[in-house]
């Protein structure tokens, strides 16, 4: 999901102002706190991100890449506190770190300053629930935020293959089940198909990977349409041969070039997302910046923002029926099935 930035204009409010009206702007702006949070029980590190938005009378462009215009100086106290059922049972006091990677943009770049937590974060279980409360001190406020971690031990892939046999295509969806994670409000799903290509036979292989975002869920919809207690999500055989010639595109052409496929060559992704992310991305589609004093877009009282929970399952499958040899009969492609898991 793309990064939200926040930028406030105050001309509509200027058109309501008449030449006679007194108002000093600076004196009445007040900065917004903008927090991005997405606890993952099964992360390593957990990351937020704290920023503030800011006015200027000058470049907006040119004040936004300076880092000072949207961090708040020095380090915030910002804490973890972790329930479970509901009941107080610990306190994360998170540290600061800067990651030296974020591609180059309006905003400032590349260095992000981040606080985190190595603190591994507990997993539901059939009888305990977990939930996290951010607590932010700001200079002027405190600001707190709750959010139900998504998921437990159970969540993940069942079924063992996928099937773009060409035999379906023009026929009704295939179907794919998984069991569902707790707190989940959505499912986002990927495949990724993966060779390892030869262009030349003196040349060395290198892996390619082709991924395809088959779609998003809603919980209420797969829940209204189990199989044995299992969600399911469908895909079109045709959908992934559309994708795969986008991918190679013209190096269908290249004389001598071999694709190795294994036994094991798609991953499924399937990323569980808490509530309040589905309506962060639901509002604003995670491009556009979020519009001030709208309530509808204002997921953190006092501030913006999102403080959600993920959780994601990954698993390497299988292709199931006639894929492999319709893929080898593509002899424009180039396709070798070489076996072995490969994992």
């Amino acid at each position: 999901m793309k990064k939200i930035t926040v930028l406030l204009s105050f001309l509509a409010l200027a058109a309501f102002i008449g030449c006679s009206t007194k108002v000093d702007l600076y004196a009445d702006y007040k900065q917004i706190p903008i927090i991005y949070g997405l606890l993952d029980a099964r992360a390593d590190t957990n990351f937020i991100k704290i920023t503030r938005s800011f006015y200027t009378q000058g470049d907006a462009y040119q004040i936004a890449v300076n880092p000072d215009s949207s961090n708040y100086p020095g380090k915030l106290d910002v804490r973890l506190v972790e329930y479970c059922n509901n009941d107080s049972i610990r306190e994360i006091v998170l540290d600061t770190i800067t990651k030296h990677n974020k591609e180059h943009g309006i905003f400032y770049a590349p260095d992000q300053k981040l606080y985190y937590t190595t603190e591994k974060l507990n997993i539901n279980t059939a009888t305990q629930r977990y939930s996290y409360r951010l607590k932010v001190v700001l200079p002027d406020r405190t600001l707190s935020t709750k959010a139900k971690i998504v998921g437990d031990n159970n969540f993940g892939i069942q079924s063992l293959g996928v099937n773009f046999s060409k035999i379906y295509i023009g026929q009704p969806p295939q179907k794919f089940r998984f069991r569902p994670a707790i707190n989940a409000k959505f499912y986002e799903v990927e495949l990724r198909f993966t060779f390892k290509e030869q262009r030349t036979p003196e040349s060395d292989s290198v892996p390619r990977t082709m991924s395809w975002k088959v779609g998003t869920w809603m919980e209420y919809d797969l829940a209204a349409h189990m199989v044995d207690e299992c969600y399911v999500f469908k895909y079109y055989p045709s959908a992934f041969y559309e994708k795969l010639a986008d991918f190679i595109g013209a190096d269908t052409a290249v004389i001598g070039l071999k694709r190795y496929i294994n036994d094991y060559p798609v991953e499924v992704i399937i990323t569980a997302g808490g509530e309040k992310l589905w309506h962060y991305v639901l509002t604003n589609n995670g491009e556009g910046g979020f519009v001030p004093g709208d309530a509808s877009f204002s997921l953190i009282e006092d501030a913006q923002g999102v403080f959600s929970s993920r959780f994601t399952s990954r698993s390497l499958v299988r292709l199931a029926g006639e894929t492999v040899p319709d893929l080898l009969a593509m002899t424009n492609y180039g396709f070798v099935y070489i076996g072995g898991e490969d994992k």
